[in-house]
């Protein structure tokens, strides 16, 4: 009877002791608590105050001179002044700062979807290998059971002196190893389901059951994942936001090479009294940059970083390209190896077993026959679920690089 068949009866009866456990709701927990997504998040905010930031005016400045601060009576008519000064922006400077932040913005946006990938990844490999390795413990429980069945029929067929007492040794040696391998697959598993409670719920202890996974493989054309890790993978919205930055400070840094208006000021002088107090004045500076500035320096520099960006944008393309076919080939390879033990375990191994049974009944075998067949369909069947172990790590690099 398989895994899947008894998980269902128990379902049924209402025994499960713990919480049954989906690789979703495993997934979205961790969405929700993962530490480092947490810290991650916290990001976009204050992306959203520097957006704010980038769209605000200068503020004004209020001046005061004070040309009689020793209150000499000589000096007492001595004039001081009061002035509003503002600096306005050049033209689009503000509408740059805020696509520069806002480009910023989305690559924040991408670093987080970045951070979700890895940790959905790490839950779907963690929650694989978890749900593999208590099937490989009821395999190992059974193979345990095979293998004291096997002592203890060899045992009085030793009795009966029907075999050499060296058989009962043998056996017995047999049942040892399968005991240890029973404790290391306990320990194993016990390891894998909670370093998957780690990721759903840090510092907690969870009980929970793992419903058995889906054997079925599919490979995708390796075309089709290029194109989906193209149009998906965070890295490349991070890289244009990157690039959308640099394009902005490239514009930012034109601007300065063209006169502006660098201040303007209301000034008004004060006097001791009413007659000695003057007008209102306007002073108004401009920005002459006549000689070889800062700002050229700044377009030269901007516009070599926006070359350099997308540059390396291409190059990430080719290396995203390359993750994926890397990928796809280990996982085909894996899936490939995975299709020959399944055609050995419903192949030879089941004829061979049910070949040992009809001997059996023929009286052409004995009884430590058929339990040796059924330890090697076992035995065939955990190196099926190890291989499918090894393969989770496959899926989640495959997942990484396709940006699913």
């Amino acid at each position: 009877m398989s895994r899947w068949i008894l998980w269902r009866i128990v379902c049924a009866a209402g025994v499960l002791p713990a919480q049954v456990l989906t690789m979703e709701d495993a997934v979205n927990r961790a969405m929700a608590t993962h530490p480092d997504l947490v810290a991650a998040r916290a990001s976009r905010a204050v992306s959203n105050f520097q957006i704010q930031a980038a769209k605000a005016l200068p503020a004004p400045e209020f001046r005061l001179t004070l040309n009689n601060l020793s209150l000499d009576p000589e000096t007492a008519d001595a004039r001081n002044s009061v002035a509003w000064r503002w600096s306005p922006p050049r033209p689009r400077e503000l509408t740059l700062k805020a696509q520069i932040a806002k480009a910023r913005q989305r690559a924040v946006d991408a670093e987080i979807l970045a951070a979700e990938a890895r940790v959905a990844a790490a839950v779907r490999a963690a929650y694989r290998r978890a749900s593999l390795s208590s099937e490989r413990l009821e395999l190992a429980r059974r193979a345990n059971e095979l293998r004291r069945q096997m002592f203890d029929v060899t045992r009085r067929q030793v009795a009966s002196g029907l075999k050499e007492a060296v058989e009962a040794d043998l056996a017995e040696l047999t049942l040892a190893d399968a005991e240890a391998a029973l404790q290391r697959t306990e320990a194993q598993t016990a390891a894998e389901k909670q370093r998957l409670a780690r990721l759903i719920e840090p510092g907690k202890t969870i009980d929970f059951a793992l419903p058995p996974l889906d054997a079925t493989v599919t490979i995708t054309e390796r075309r089709v994942l290029v194109e989906r890790a193209l149009r998906s993978r965070p890295e490349l919205a991070r890289a244009e936001g990157n690039c959308q930055e640099a394009e902005a400070s490239k514009a930012i840094a034109g601007n300065g090479r063209y006169p502006w208006v660098s201040f303007a000021q209301v000034t008004r002088r004060l006097g001791a009294d009413a007659t000695s107090r003057g007008p209102w004045g306007v002073q108004v500076g401009v920005d002459l940059p006549l000689f070889r500035s800062a700002a050229q320096a700044d377009g030269r520099i901007a516009a070599a970083l926006v070359e350099r960006c997308r540059l390396e944008e291409a190059a990430m393309r080719a290396r995203i390209r390359q993750e994926v076919e890397d990928a796809a080939a280990q996982w085909e390879t894996a899936a490939g190896e995975l299709e020959k033990l399944e055609r050995l375990i419903s192949g030879p191994a089941a004829r061979a077993l049910i070949g040992t049974r009809a001997a059996l009944a023929a009286g052409r075998a004995d009884r430590v026959d058929l339990l040796a067949a059924e330890a090697r369909q076992l035995s065939l069947q955990d190196r099926f679920l190890e291989r499918r172990l090894e393969m989770a790590a496959l899926q989640a690099q495959l997942e990484l690089a396709t940006g699913l």
